[in-house]
């Protein structure tokens, strides 16, 4: 049978994390120690963390109804939003970057703005000083969506403890997985206590932790290639085939898509278990990482984004940014369907998917960026020969 590459570096959950019954340590405290953060809360998944952080920052600033996030992001963020009635403002990205336009984020911010969602993407660490100019100037809460970077860090301390409240993800693929989970801190003490006591409130969903455990222990066996080819990899070519990008990857979210609950005891305790390689697991990503990206920057009409000065990245897959359209598409339909981690982050600007298109933005550069980037996998299935098949793809098409 095929073999099918993950398009992220999931850390596999072995046998033994299964069964992790009568343990001594937690998950909350295994990660405060690992990471040294504050003990976090925990939630369902990175979109419910979302949205006990700001339902917590709404109570203390009630007046205020905007909350401002990328224009390129996961569509997940602007549905959280709107699930507690308040309002996405989108603001574009600066043209082919990750980094927000700080003249639009000006323009936009204001009395009514209750907090700015900064994005760290792909592992990387994201430098928002000069956001946090803006934010200060009007009173305004900073939340790090740092779903996709856990472990990166910035002048040797965790991501998530510069802004006012930060979150992770414990989705599959994100890095460390309890088959969706949230992690939720702040370095704001009184902050962080509202956190965690409005996290306990989160209900009991029997039905979904089962379906979360059922789905954890398939992880366990079936996270390897083989497996991947019916999973992962036969629907994403059925949906490109039907030239509908979006179900490929997995964003076809509405506000039906975020149920609402604890985080399992059991789930918990597995990914607690399997934390325990994390270490090993971000080292060694990092250095296939660095090598790739050497390599890759030789090639001409393409940025790979990489580590900036005095941070230390996690990197589950590469961004690519392609300067010319045409190559984007070259290469995406050469590579998309081949089963070597290629893929697109998120296919679309955040008001050009179905479910939010009653968004109004002026986001050129977002609706750029989505256009002409896609990922290169990062996972340790990516072996130096598959590799090198997508390098010479990309090198024929970007030198042509």
């Amino acid at each position: 049978m095929k073999k099918e590459i993950p398009p992220t570096n999931g850390l596999t959950v072995e046998l033994s994390d299964l069964f992790s019954f009568n343990s001594s340590m937690d998950l909350a405290t295994q990660l405060s120690q690992l990471l040294n953060i504050p003990k976090p809360a925990l939630t369902c998944s990175g979109t419910v963390a979302l949205i006990i952080a700001l339902q917590t920052l709404q109570k203390k600033q009630p007046n205020r109804q905007q909350v401002i996030i990328p224009a390129w992001t996961c569509p997940l963020v602007a549905l959280a939003i709107e699930k507690i009635g308040l309002t996405p403002i989108l603001c574009d990205v600066e043209q082919a970057n990750l980094n927000l336009d700080l003249c639009q984020l000006q323009r936009l911010t204001n009395t009514n703005t209750l907090a700015i969602v900064v994005t760290h993407f792909a592992g990387l660490v994201y430098d928002f000083s000069l956001v946090q100019e803006i934010a200060q100037h009007y009173q305004t809460f900073i939340i790090e969506d740092a779903a996709q970077s856990m472990g990166a860090t910035v002048s040797l301390q965790s991501v998530g403890l510069i802004g006012d409240i930060a979150f992770f993800s414990m989705a599959f693929g994100k890095g460390l997985s309890s088959a969706e989970g949230g992690v939720l801190f702040s370095r704001h003490a009184d902050l962080h206590q509202d956190l965690i006591d409005n996290a306990k409130k989160l209900p009991v969903l029997r039905y979904w932790e089962l379906k979360r455990c059922l789905e954890l222990i398939g992880y366990s066996f079936l996270y390897q290639p083989t497996a991947l080819t019916w999973l992962y990899g036969n629907p994403l070519r059925k949906a490109l085939n039907n030239h509908d990008e979006i179900a490929a990857v997995g964003d076809d979210f509405d506000l039906n898509s975020i149920p609402v609950h604890q985080l399992g005891k059991w789930r918990s305790q597995v990914a607690m278990r399997a934390s325990k390689r994390l270490p090993v697991h971000w080292q060694q990503a990092h250095t296939r990482a660095k090598k790739r990206i050497a390599q890759l920057q030789l090639l001409p009409n393409l940025h790979v984004f990489d580590e900036s000065e005095n941070t230390l990245a996690t990197f589950p897959f590469l961004i690519c940014y392609v300067e010319n359209k045409v190559f984007t598409h070259k290469i995406l339909d050469q590579l998309w369907k081949e089963g070597l981690g290629i893929t697109q982050l998120f296919v679309r600007s955040i008001s050009h998917y179905p479910a939010l298109s009653h968004i109004q933005a002026d986001t050129p550069n977002a609706i750029q960026f989505a256009a002409q980037s896609f990922t290169i996998s990062n996972s340790v299935w990516l072996d130096d020969q598959h590799f090198q098949k997508i390098f010479k793809v990309l090198e024929c098409i970007l030198t042509a």
